[in-house]
């Protein structure tokens, strides 16, 4: 009996020792449930790095405006502008005012008989004044040049005979190499003062630089105003054709006569003989006197002329 109370006291000893060794382990595996667990610190990194960036929402886009295309530029208006084209043998400029950009190049002269044809000269400015004020325009496709005064030297020394030379006293319309002679015949020829040709064509420098501007340029056609009485002279040479049909369309509209008066004079070492063996339709057009400016009439000859359809057909 006391064997068995023995055995039995053992085995409820055993018992309650395993239980006791369950109850602690399931104490411990519940403290290490409940303890914090450390993050990693990349982990950590990437969670702060994406909860920094915000999600845009579709309204915080800003919508991209159109771009403008850009216009082109307009060619800037000529009008009146001023070209030195050489100077005088007294060093004074030589003068070309422009007007218009266009591909037909024309061109007006004045003064290359200095002081003694004065009035081409007043004509010339009155002319420029109604350039620049739109009073006269011509068409696009023109560009037109206004040569004022090819003698300045001649001009400032005497508004009569005695400026009707350069300085070196020379005619700067017997000057250009086109039958170019050092003397000349004819009892109708300019004779109240001695004046000369030159030494050789274009051995002035206003004839030289005059020249030097026409082909540069591509001057198309051109009128060359002297005074006073004999009408309309053409050109000879390669454009003898358009500086005929020039002449006689600017015939139609004024007094000046073409063909021209009649005369004995030789006319040697022109301008306008040059300028037309060039290739420029070239006209010499004389004022009815030495003071008028003949300018209303001169208006109607500018409308024929910046209408160059007319006569380089």
């Amino acid at each position: 009996m006391n064997k068995k109370k023995w055995q039995l006291f053992f085995i409820s000893l055993i018992g309650i020792i395993v239980l006791l060794l369950i109850v602690l382990n399931v104490l411990r595996f519940a403290s290490l449930a409940s303890a914090p667990q450390p993050v990693s610190t990349s982990l950590a990194l990437a969670t702060n790095t994406a909860t920094a960036t915000p999600t845009p929402s579709p309204t915080s886009m800003a919508t991209p405006l159109p771009t403008e295309t850009p216009l082109p530029s307009a060619t800037p208006e000529v009008n009146g502008k001023v070209i030195i084209i050489g100077y005088s043998v007294q060093n004074r400029s030589l003068e070309v005012y422009q007007f218009g950009t266009g591909e037909h190049h024309l061109m007006i002269l004045a003064g290359i008989h200095g002081g003694y044809e004065a009035n081409t000269v007043a004509l010339a400015d009155e002319l420029i004044a109604r350039l620049k004020d739109k009073e006269i325009s011509g068409p696009a496709d023109v560009t037109l040049y206004v040569l004022r005064n090819l003698n300045p030297d001649g001009y400032a020394k005497q508004l009569g005979p005695d400026g009707r030379a350069n300085a070196d006293n020379v005619d700067l319309n017997r000057n250009w190499d086109a039958n170019w002679q050092a003397k000349w015949s004819g009892t109708q020829c300019w004779s109240l003062r001695f004046i000369t040709a030159g030494k050789s064509p274009f051995s002035e420098p206003e004839t030289k630089a005059l020249a030097d501007f026409l082909l540069t340029n591509k001057v198309q056609a051109l009128i060359d105003y002297h005074s006073a009485a004999l009408g309309l002279f053409a050109g000879s040479g390669l454009a003898q054709k358009q500086s005929g049909q020039l002449a006689y369309q600017l015939s139609l509209v004024s007094p000046y006569s073409y063909p021209p008066v009649n005369s004995d004079c030789q006319y040697t070492g022109q301008m306008i003989d040059w300028a037309s063996a060039q290739g420029i339709a070239a006209v010499d057009l004389e004022l009815r006197t030495h003071t008028d400016t003949d300018l209303a009439i001169n208006l109607k000859v500018m409308d024929v002329f910046l209408d160059w359809k007319r006569y380089l057909n």
